[in-house]
């Protein structure tokens, strides 16, 4: 059975020592930041988010169990655009249990816990490029609210 358990600072330091560099190098590969800027940048925007680590106020961070075995992390927080609405900041299932269900349960519990929150919506961005989350979030149930695009010249 999956779970969602609240990350102690064990998990946080395990998650923080990858969450930077991949935001950083997905950042690089999408056009939005150049490499020079893109580790910093990260930087600067992990520390305005949870200036505090783990005890950032309206910031929720778990991992994503099946018994003992952590399978991902998800990480939401109360919307700086709508109080009632919870944005998914960061959202992984490790590659090695990837298609197999994971991703929408933990989806499903992800709405139970906002709900138990006092959320009434959950949004969240993703990138162009990444077909399979895409996917997965239009499954279940996230609609597409803007988008952006870009051509490198």
């Amino acid at each position: 059975m999956l779970t969602l358990t609240k990350m102690h600072q064990a998990n946080f330091d395990d998650y923080m020592a990858t969450a930077i560099t991949t935001y950083a190098s997905e950042k690089e590969a999408n056009g939005s930041w150049p490499k020079a800027d893109a580790l910093s940048n990260a930087e600067t925007a992990y520390q305005q988010l949870l200036p505090d680590g783990l005890l950032t106020a309206d910031n929720y961070l778990y991992i994503i169990q099946e018994k003992a075995e952590t399978l991902g992390y998800i990480w939401f927080a109360k919307s700086n655009q709508d109080s009632e609405t919870a944005f998914i900041y960061d959202f992984e299932i490790y590659p090695a249990f990837q298609n197999r269900g994971f991703g929408t349960q933990a989806l499903s519990l992800v709405e139970s816990e906002a709900k138990q929150l006092g959320f009434s919506a959950l949004s969240l961005h993703v990138f162009g490029s990444n077909a399979p989350a895409i996917h997965l979030y239009k499954k279940v149930g996230f609609g597409v609210t803007d988008i952006s695009m870009r051509k490198t010249l």
